[in-house]
């Protein structure tokens, strides 16, 4: 006989599943369309230098796109039409799965009572800091 599984890990593995799936679909939609389409927002010759370890300021003097984008940690908004905007957004929404799914396991966890008070308590915290962080209100780093 197998341990029957809380109902708050389930809730919170079915929607962070479910949403980052989605959000891979869309990602691999947006990798597809940019390799397809031969170019986007971001030049192939940028995406070199960004992995070849070129700090922000050189990025920002050698590429004229950055210049002009807002700054903004959303700035694939105003570029939904390219490629690689998409597959950002499908990247946001993988990223985005986990907090949905940390919320509703902190509402279960509330309203089951199934465990403890305490593990509500901290799964509060937690989705609080991870909207948090995610909105760019808390940061490791200045």
């Amino acid at each position: 006989m197998q341990p029957k599984p809380p109902i708050s890990g389930i809730i919170y593995g079915e929607i962070a599943y479910w949403i980052a799936i989605v959000g891979m679909i869309i990602g691999v939609v947006g990798l597809a369309i940019y390799l397809g389409s031969g170019g986007g927002v971001m030049s192939p010759d940028m995406i070199s230098d960004l992995l070849s370890g070129k700090s922000p300021k050189e990025l920002w003097e050698k590429h004229s796109i950055l210049r002009k984008m807002p700054e903004s940690p959303h700035w694939y908004v105003n570029y939904i039409g390219k490629g690689d905007a998409i597959a950002m957004l499908g990247i946001v929404i993988c990223c985005t799965s986990a907090i949905v799914a940390m919320w509703a396991t902190t509402v279960t966890l509330f309203v089951k009572r199934e465990v403890k008070i305490l593990y509500g308590i901290f799964a509060l915290i937690v989705s609080t800091i991870m909207t948090l962080a995610a909105l760019g209100i808390i940061s490791l780093h200045h």
